[in-house]
């Protein structure tokens, strides 16, 4: 069978000897994409995409998908937070918890101070929706993500139960332009099996020092999560992936 090119999808040539392709583009391939496979003169494979011909420290894949999250950490905030307010959580909200063991029971009130929201960040694949038929459909690909919560101060109760308690997260997926929120995280909170009840709910917003700290808070986690050697490139060691990615970006898809 004769070869097809990766380019323009004509048979007899490669995308390499593709002469519909401007010397432009082979160079900017050349120093952009680098290929899997053994190189003259490198045996260097990264360790973040698995690719031969540059380490981590200067893998343009790497540094793209870092630039990517950290692109979405002020929609991801103002998301959660808006969330937050829409399902009665918003400041001065109060809820009652009953400890797992239903032993004892404390009011807990959320106050909107700025030490009392955080946020972590991971990669991961999104819930789309379920079939109704128990079958669960989840994103194809591993997308920003992150999950942010609020705590609540206790306001009456046993001295025994914790000062604070946590309001059930908020998972932000960011699939590039679009914002997904987790809410089947948030709308239980409140149920009996989760052991709380609503005594007044509030769409108050938040201030912006507790926005301020939750942007802090994921520039830095985005810079940890790059930084951890253990975590990978979602398509790591797919040469055709990042040939694909590489064809999609000069056409302009």
């Amino acid at each position: 069978m004769s070869v097809r090119c990766g380019y323009c999808g004509k048979y007899g040539h490669n995308s390499r000897t593709c002469p519909e392709r401007t010397e432009k583009s082979k160079e900017w391939s050349e120093s952009y994409y680098k290929k899997q496979g053994r190189k003259k003169g490198s045996t260097t494979m990264c360790s973040y995409c698995g690719l031969i011909g540059h380490n981590r420290r200067t893998c343009p894949h790497l540094k793209r998908r870092k630039q990517e999250a950290l692109k979405t950490i002020e929609g991801s905030v103002s998301r959660a937070l808006l969330e937050f307010q829409s399902w009665g959580a918003g400041v001065g909200a109060l809820y009652e918890e009953t400890t797992y063991w239903k032993e004892s029971t404390a009011s807990y009130m959320i106050t909107g101070d700025k030490l009392e929201a955080g946020v972590t960040y991971r990669e991961e694949r999104y819930r789309e929706g379920d079939d109704g038929w128990g079958n669960t459909s989840w994103s194809r690909n591993q997308v920003p993500t992150f999950r942010i919560w609020v705590n609540a101060t206790k306001m009456f109760g046993d001295d025994r139960a914790p000062v604070r308690t946590e309001v059930s997260k908020v998972f932000v997926h960011s699939d590039e332009d679009r914002q997904i929120a987790g809410l089947h995280y948030l709308i239980p909170f409140a149920k009996e099996s989760c052991n709380n009840k609503w005594l007044g709910k509030s769409s108050n917003s938040f201030p912006s020092v507790v926005a301020e700290r939750l942007r802090d808070i994921a520039v830095r986690e985005v810079n940890d999560y790059y930084s951890n050697k253990e975590n990978k490139h979602p398509e790591y060691a797919n040469e055709t992936w990042f040939d694909n990615q590489e064809i999609m970006e000069r056409h302009g898809a």
